[in-house]
C-alpha cells in the first residue's frame, strides 16, 4: 500500500529539525527546554541599595571628623608620645606649681594635665601642725595616702586611724574623709588616685557616711 501522507513520529527528524537541534545542541541550550529568565538575588540587591544610601552619609562624617581635627592619630593608653623626648618628660617637685591653702598645700606630680596619656594622680601633700583639710570625697577614683613624714588622724567614714611616717592607706571612692595633724610637725605624704582627673568634692559632716 502507498502512503500519500507524512507519518513521522514527534522523535523522527527531517533535515529543518536536525537542523535546528544541532544548533541549539552547539549553543548549550537544549531544544525542549524553555527560555532562560534572569534571576535576580534580592539580598545583593538590597544591599546595594543601602550602601549607594549611606554613601553620603558616610562621606560627611568623612569630612566633619577631618575639619574638627579628630582624625589626628593619638599615641594609645600606655603608650610613650613619641614627638616629645623622655627628658621632657620627667616631672620635677621644684617645678610644678604649688596650690596652698589655709590648711597646707599640695603639688601635682602626674595627671592628665601634665601628660594627656597618664591614666592616673600624683602628688605630694603637706598639712600644716595643728590644722586638718576639709571633710571631702574623690567620687571617681580610690585614693592611697603614703606618709613621708610626721602624724596624723586620718578619717575615713565615721571611723579614724592614726598613720605615722611609713603607713599606707587605701580610701575606696566615694568615701567621705579628712586628716587632721598630730603634733608640732607638719605631715607630709604622697597621695595616688587611679585616674588621670582627680575629683575633689567638700562634703557636710550630716552628708558623711
Amino acid at each position: 500500500m502507498k502512503l500519500t501522507k507524512d507519518h513521522r513520529g514527534p522523535l523522527d527528524s527531517g533535515p529543518a529539525q536536525s537542523q535546528g537541534r544541532s544548533s541549539s545542541l552547539s549553543s548549550g541550550i537544549h531544544p525542549f527546554a524553555e527560555p532562560p529568565h534572569q534571576v535576580r538575588n534580592p539580598f545583593f540587591t538590597r544591599r546595594w541599595r543601602v550602601a549607594l544610601c549611606l554613601t553620603p552619609t558616610l562621606l560627611l562624617a568623612a569630612w566633619i571628623v577631618t575639619i574638627g581635627g579628630f582624625g589626628e592619630s593619638k599615641p594609645a593608653v600606655g603608650q610613650m608620645p613619641k614627638d616629645k623626648p623622655l627628658r621632657d618628660r620627667v616631672q620635677s617637685f621644684d617645678g610644678v606649681a604649688e596650690e596652698k591653702s589655709a590648711w597646707g598645700s599640695l603639688r601635682w606630680l602626674m595627671n592628665s594635665k601634665l601628660d594627656p596619656q597618664a591614666t592616673l594622680t600624683l602628688g605630694i601633700v603637706e598639712l600644716n601642725a595643728g590644722q586638718s583639710n576639709p571633710l571631702h570625697v574623690h567620687s571617681n577614683s580610690d585614693e592611697v595616702i603614703y606618709v613621708l613624714s610626721g602624724s596624723g588622724e586620718q578619717r575615713v567614714g565615721r571611723e579614724t586611724v592614726i598613720l605615722k611616717a611609713g603607713d599606707t592607706l587605701r580610701i575606696p571612692a566615694g568615701t567621705p574623709h579628712a586628716a587632721r595633724v598630730l603634733g608640732r610637725e607638719p605631715l607630709r605624704a604622697v597621695v595616688v588616685y587611679n585616674t588621670g582627673e582627680r575629683q575633689f568634692t567638700p562634703v557636710q559632716e550630716n552628708e558623711a557616711k
